[in-house]
């Protein structure tokens, strides 16, 4: 097996500090200490470049995202047609190594002729037009719902370029059944994560914990709803922490007694509120990929709290309460805030976890998957 892979990425994998960068930064580390030697591609976006990236991969690329306001009048969709570079393309062509596109965003050049020889996989994080699709519908600035909506239908359309990869490599098991169903050989292997074994506090913890990245719509909405539904009937301390949140979400939360909120948290802030917590709150509005939030809860955490959404087409659901109605999350948190976490639970969420979530055994099989002949 050749040892050498390019990788592409969407934007700049370091800090991993949220869903995609997570799993595309532990993925590299991981594939690193296997021995791999990754030839690293990166579209800058918001985020400055890394010297820890340096320390992983043989060489790192960088290039600059096209934001410019013509690139969304393209038939490609504006996350494909803004991450294109002719240097990409270049350094791509250099040698015959195995290309992992990190991400639909990072594909406008799987179907390049110059590439027709070499083994291309993409790494899927979610149904991408569906995703767009859920962004729509809980946007309520209206220019932001059309975008929404209209690139929705151009990744639907774009998506049949993905029939060009020789593997998809899905985050669930339902997404890996939807591209199986469509396109060549697609395969479950598990997002990539922080934790090399499960670390959690036996005991008790004070509060309920809600996080997420505050900035999306999606999230937003579920926020809202159960603070209006759930926080507000319970007792207990709530805690909401994520990047970016409103101004209207701070200033409603600054009206409740038993609510904090908690912006833009460090990653050892996030890690000292996942370890302390009691419950987590983790229910979402749609099953769009693995939610990574839900995994660093199940490594760090106590009692995790998720409806059907969050869990369909994961190993975790035996691991979790679920509770499908607002009504339901009350009761479930009136029940376990008295409930310590003990030996016994951390044992059963360890071998769960070690067996379908372990980094070294996934990277083994993406090595397999994405570089083997």
């Amino acid at each position: 097996m050749n040892n050498h892979l390019h990788i592409v990425t969407l934007n700049v994998p370091y800090p991993p500090d949220y869903g995609g960068m997570i799993d595309s930064y532990y993925r590299i580390k991981t594939l690193h200490d296997l021995g791999v030697k990754v030839h690293l591609h990166c579209f800058e976006y918001g985020r400055t470049r890394s010297p820890e990236l340096n320390r992983l991969c043989e060489i790192v690329h960088y290039y600059p995202r096209n934001t410019g306001f013509w690139y969304q009048f393209s038939r490609l969709p504006y996350i494909i047609s803004s991450r294109r570079s002719v240097q990409l393309l270049d350094n791509l062509i250099k040698d015959q190594y195995p290309i992992l596109f990190d991400g639909l965003h990072t594909t406008y050049y799987l179907n390049n002729a110059a590439l027709s020889n070499r083994k291309k996989s993409v790494r899927v994080h979610n149904i991408e037009h569906k995703y767009y699709r859920t962004l729509a519908r809980f946007e309520s600035n209206l220019l932001k719902k059309i975008y929404f909506l209209f690139e929705s239908i151009k990744l639907k359309r774009y998506e049949n370029i993905l029939d060009k990869a020789n593997s998809i490599l899905t985050v669930s098991v339902d997404e890996q059944i939807y591209f199986s169903k469509r396109y060549r050989k697609s395969i479950f292997i598990p997002s990539f994560h922080a934790y090399e074994s499960v670390s959690i506090l036996p005991g008790k913890g004070e509060y309920v914990l809600y996080h997420s990245d505050l900035s999306i719509s999606e999230n937003d909405k579920m926020v809202h709803l159960l603070i209006a539904h759930v926080f507000s009937k319970v007792s207990f301390p709530c805690i909401i922490a994520g990047r970016n949140p409103s101004k209207h979400l701070q200033t409603k939360v600054s009206c409740l007694e038993n609510v904090s909120l908690i912006a833009n948290p460090s990653a050892d802030e996030m890690k000292e509120l996942i370890a302390n917590a009691q419950i987590h709150l983790l229910p979402v509005l749609e099953n769009n990929g693995l939610k990574l939030k839900l995994l660093l809860a199940l490594y760090g955490g106590r009692h995790c709290v998720v409806n059907d959404q969050m869990v369909d087409g994961t190993y975790l659901k035996e691991i979790c309460h679920v509770a499908n109605s607002y009504q339901e999350m009350v009761m479930e948190i009136q029940l376990i805030m008295i409930q310590p976490f003990t030996s016994e639970m951390i044992e059963t969420r360890r071998q769960l976890l070690q067996t379908h979530y372990n980094n070294q055994i996934n990277g083994h099989r993406m090595m397999e998957e994405v570089m083997s002949s």
